[in-house]
């Protein structure tokens, strides 16, 4: 996944996230003393009685729009082709039910590809000297394994084992 797109991803949920734990800290306020709340001079949402619990439901949808984006980029991204429906879901609750930031940014994101862009020849040369290390580290690891066998150290079922874990 590009980074760009996973970064704005993130912000765009770690934003929101932010946004709803704020609306709620200020519904609680209200519901506890709305005095309290009037002085604080917190006109942005205006709340009565009948929108709180409005209020609640969009803080738990938005909560949720933003769990399925972090759940669409686990793993830097790995699975994101596999979990693009967890990123749309996030997208449209977010959009319904969050901040105007954290929708702009997935907005943005949107149209940027989520491919990699290919590796330089360096990257690509070092990669392939990394995969023959490991490669030669697990023949070695095979050969002390089969020593050990033959020496008696090891039985043939936990030479078995071990070999499975290897490979």
């Amino acid at each position: 996944m590009n980074k760009t797109k996973r970064n704005l991803i993130l912000s765009s949920a770690i934003i929101n996230l932010i946004n709803m734990v704020a609306n709620l800290v200020i519904a609680i306020i209200y519901c506890v003393d709305p005095e309290l709340y009037a002085n604080l001079g917190v006109y942005l949402v205006m709340i009565s009685y009948y929108s709180i619990y409005f209020v609640f439901v969009e803080v738990v949808a938005g909560i949720i729009g933003s769990v399925c984006l972090l759940y669409a980029v686990r793993n830097k991204g790995k699975y994101f082709r596999r979990s693009q429906g967890y990123y749309i879901a996030g997208l449209i609750i977010i959009i319904l039910a969050g901040g105007w930031i954290p929708w702009i940014l997935l907005l943005i994101s949107m149209f940027i590809p989520d491919i990699i862009i290919i590796n330089s020849p360096s990257e690509i040369r070092r990669e392939e000297r990394m995969e023959d290390r490991r490669e030669e580290e697990k023949k070695r690891k095979i050969e002390e394994l089969r020593k050990m066998k033959e020496d008696g150290v090891i039985t043939e079922e936990e030479f078995n084992q071990k070999l499975m874990e290897l490979l």
